[in-house]
């Protein structure tokens, strides 16, 4: 194992056996959503590949794939972005913070997660009055299988509600001392 993954296991290790409860919990629960969104991201993959081969070489198109690929890309990326946070992966210009001082580091990454933060909350309260609204009208998708738009739109308030819980538990952690250093991530 290279420096650079063995530095990034340490800092996941670090969470998962971290005293607190919740740091732990909250580590299993964003790593689960990081893993069901690459699932899923390699599921759309799977479904798009059956999905020309239907219709390229047995001219038989599908009424589902299209539906379902969009379906699973909403909640890959909902879920996905609580797994990019706590990874410090989500994109940002440190050229400027790289220069700082110790004392504002914390202060700009803490003005971030709070800017962050209340965007975060504001997408998951307005997304959930959009899945009351869906449920409330029955709206369905506009294709053949007509999937109800609830279950597409409910991806909007559980992510970015696991994007401010996130925030909030990266926030208690620089608070404590724990800056932790952007990763890089490869894929």
């Amino acid at each position: 194992m290279s420096d650079v993954n063995a530095s990034q296991h340490d800092k996941q290790a670090w969470r998962a056996s971290h005293p607190s409860r919740w740091i732990r919990f909250n580590h299993a629960v964003v790593t689960l959503c990081g893993r069901l969104a690459a699932a899923l991201f390699a599921t759309i993959a799977v479904m798009i590949t059956y999905e020309v081969i239907a219709r390229y070489i047995f001219l038989a198109p599908t009424i589902w794939v299209e539906d379902l690929s969009l379906l699973c890309q909403i909640w890959a990326s909902c879920m996905g972005a609580s797994w990019l946070l706590q990874h410090q992966a989500l994109i940002r210009i440190d050229i400027l913070t790289t220069r700082f001082g110790p004392h504002m580091r914390v202060f700009a990454e803490l003005w971030s997660l709070l800017v962050v933060a209340l965007f975060s909350a504001w997408v998951a309260w307005y997304g959930t009055e959009l899945v009351i609204e869906s449920i409330a009208m029955g709206s369905a998708s506009a294709s053949m299988l007509g999937l109800p738009m609830w279950i597409t739109k409910s991806a909007i308030p559980v992510g970015f509600g696991l994007l401010f819980v996130q925030c909030l538990t990266e926030a208690v952690l620089v608070l404590g001392g724990h800056l932790q250093a952007a990763e890089e991530v490869n894929i």
